[in-house]
């Protein structure tokens, strides 16, 4: 398994967008404005979406791909398919693709030939993607505390286990799921705030590295390789010096790029 980061801030900056990985040349793990590194080679060949949650830093190039895409989808006889929670998906119905914000492209050219399609997805739930390079990925959403509806996924083949919590906040449930994958060959979890910004932390559902930190230290077994995420960009220096001092020296931790 390759994954490609095309954008793993938490907020807008000019160094990278915000969330979003290409798990395979044709599955994109959320939709932030990092998927506008994609080429239109590249976006060509995307048909299928997972969605964590409908918060705009993970779905900002949802509408704009399916947009630049939909005359090339309309000649070849193909759908983007969107993979999300069932309250992800109402969401993204009632104020994203509702005619007024954007074209309702479930409807496009017909309800019949639609470009767009949602498919429901129900947690530890687990169903098998294809890939444009044969291997086929398991995928299995998992729960994680967020102030929306939210999802982790684990991804995996032969080779790799691959978990991503996107947006959570520090709760037992997490740690329930996060235990329940098992031995893990990569975790990528996000670290919003700075240590001071701890009661916004808990507002928002976010982590902190001292929230971080506690999370780690309640798993069964830690993650062979740990990716942090979604930093606030006017935070990122004091996040990460802060993260040198709270992770334990013997974990291997980097942040994506």
């Amino acid at each position: 398994m390759h994954i490609q980061t095309l954008g793993a801030s938490g907020g807008m900056e000019s160094r990278e967008g915000t969330t979003a990985f290409l798990l395979a040349p044709n599955l994109l793990l959320d939709a932030g404005t990092g998927a506008q590194q994609l080429t239109p080679a590249q976006m060509a060949r995307i048909d299928s979406v997972l969605l964590t949650h409908a918060h705009l830093d993970h779905i900002a190039s949802l509408p704009l791909l399916i947009d630049t895409q939909y005359e090339r989808m309309i000649e070849q006889g193909k759908a983007l398919t969107v993979y999300a929670l069932p309250q992800v998906i109402e969401t993204l119905k009632q104020h994203v693709f509702n005619d007024a914000i954007w074209p309702d492209f479930s409807v496009l050219p017909s309800s019949e030939k639609a470009v767009l399609r949602f498919s429901p997805l129900s947690p530890w739930e687990s169903l098998t993607l294809p890939t444009d390079e044969g291997e086929p990925l398991t995928i299995t959403p998992f729960p994680v505390s967020h102030s929306v509806p939210a999802c982790g996924y684990l991804v995996s083949d032969d080779t790799m286990k691959f978990a991503f919590s996107g947006d959570t906040g520090l709760d037992v449930s997490v740690t329930t799921s996060l235990n329940r994958l098992g031995a893990l060959d990569c975790l990528v979890i996000e670290c919003a705030f700075a240590n001071h910004l701890d009661d916004l932390a808990e507002i928002a559902c976010h982590l902190t590295p001292q929230r971080l930190a506690a999370l780690l230290a309640t798993l069964d077994s830690p993650p062979k390789t740990l990716w942090v995420t979604h930093l606030k960009p006017g935070l990122r220096e004091q996040i990460f010096t802060e993260l040198q001092h709270a992770l334990p020296d013997t974990l291997t931790w980097s942040l994506p790029s």
